[in-house]
C-alpha cells in the first residue's frame, strides 16, 4: 500500500498570514471540493503517517472486491 500525494493550494495567497484552500489535487489530479468545506491535516508525529480528512465531490464511487472491478 502506498500513500497519496495531497496538494492543498491557495491560488489567492495574500499578506494575511494564513492560507485558504482554493484547490486540492490528489496524485496530481485536481478534485472538486464544496465551498466552505473544511480540510483537516491531523497532528503530525514521527511515529505515524500523515492523515488528511477532506470532503470532495465524487463523480463515481465503486465499492467492490478487486477481482470484481
Amino acid at each position: 500500500m502506498k500513500g497519496a500525494d495531497i496538494e492543498i493550494i491557495d491560488r489567492h495567497a495574500g499578506d494575511g498570514g494564513f492560507l485558504v484552500a482554493s484547490a486540492v489535487r490528489i496524485n496530481g489530479v485536481e478534485v472538486s471540493i464544496p465551498g466552505g468545506a473544511k480540510i483537516r491535516v491531523h497532528e503530525i508525529t514521527e511515529d505515524e503517517a500523515v492523515v488528511v480528512t477532506l470532503t470532495m465531490f465524487a463523480r463515481r464511487v465503486v465499492i467492490a472486491a478487486e477481482g470484481d472491478l
